[in-house]
């Protein structure tokens, strides 16, 4: 994948774009990893509200990582950035998991 080559700005926004796209079609992996990339602020902007949140989506699909990932990520959350996460997270889930599942 992109984020696994050169550390350039334009690679890791490329790779952000192709996370998020697999991210949206219910990978948990692609989830994952745009929940890290948002915590570490590699190709976007830095936001832990949004890198808890894809963390979340994809514990909920049983990603060991993500599962251990996310109190990593919660360590570093206000109150209101934790609370925006879990919303955030419910309207990932309902959006790019559950309606895949029906």
């Amino acid at each position: 994948m992109f984020s696994r080559g050169s550390c350039e700005t334009r690679d890791l926004e490329q790779a952000f774009k192709w996370y998020l796209a697999a991210a949206r079609n219910g990978s948990r992996q692609a989830q994952h990893r745009l929940g890290m990339m948002y915590a570490r602020g590699q190709g976007v902007a830095q936001n832990y509200a949004r890198s808890y949140a894809w963390c979340k989506v994809a514990a909920f699909q049983q990603s060991r990582r993500a599962k251990r990932k996310l109190k990593c990520i919660e360590a570093k959350m206000t109150w209101e950035q934790l609370r925006r996460g879990n919303w955030l997270a419910q309207e990932f889930y309902d959006r790019y998991v559950a309606r895949r599942q029906r």
